[in-house]
C-alpha cells in the first residue's frame, strides 16, 4: 500500500494518509470495460487522423466519431453499443480510404491511357 496524501494538520481537523484499495490497483492480464474502449477511442482517433480521403468523406467521418464520443459521456451510456458503433465507424473509415485508394489508382491508369497517342504504342 502507498501513502499518496500526508498526514495533515489544518483548522477544518487531520488528514488521514489515504492508500488505494486491492480492487482499485490493476491486475495482470484483465483490461477493464473502460480501457478497452478508451484504447478504442483512441485507434479510431488515430485512424481518422492519418486518413487520406476527400475532404466530405472525412468530414462525414469525423463527426459520426464526434457523435460516438458525446453519446458516450451520458450518465445512460451504453458501452457496448459504443464499441460496436466504432467498430463499424473502423470498418467504414479503412473501406473509404481503400475507395479512395482504388479510385486515385483507377484515376491514374484513365489519365496514362488519355496521355498515350495512337499508333504509337
Amino acid at each position: 500500500m502507498t501513502a499518496s496524501v500526508s498526514v495533515a494538520a489544518s483548522r477544518f481537523g487531520r488528514v488521514d494518509a489515504m492508500t488505494e484499495s486491492e480492487s482499485a490497483l490493476p491486475v495482470p492480464g484483465e483490461q477493464p470495460a473502460a480501457d478497452g474502449l478508451a484504447a478504442k477511442l483512441l485507434a479510431v482517433q488515430r485512424l481518422l487522423s492519418a486518413l487520406d480521403v476527400e475532404p466530405d468523406v472525412r468530414l462525414r467521418l469525423h463527426l459520426r466519431y464526434m457523435a460516438i464520443c458525446t453519446s458516450l459521456k451520458l450518465p445512460a451510456a451504453n458501452r457496448t453499443l459504443g464499441a460496436l458503433r466504432l467498430d463499424q465507424l473502423m470498418a467504414d473509415a479503412e473501406r473509404a480510404k481503400d475507395d479512395d485508394r482504388q479510385g486515385r489508382l483507377n484515376a491514374r491508369t484513365e489519365r496514362a491511357n488519355r496521355d498515350e497517342k495512337p499508333g504509337v504504342n
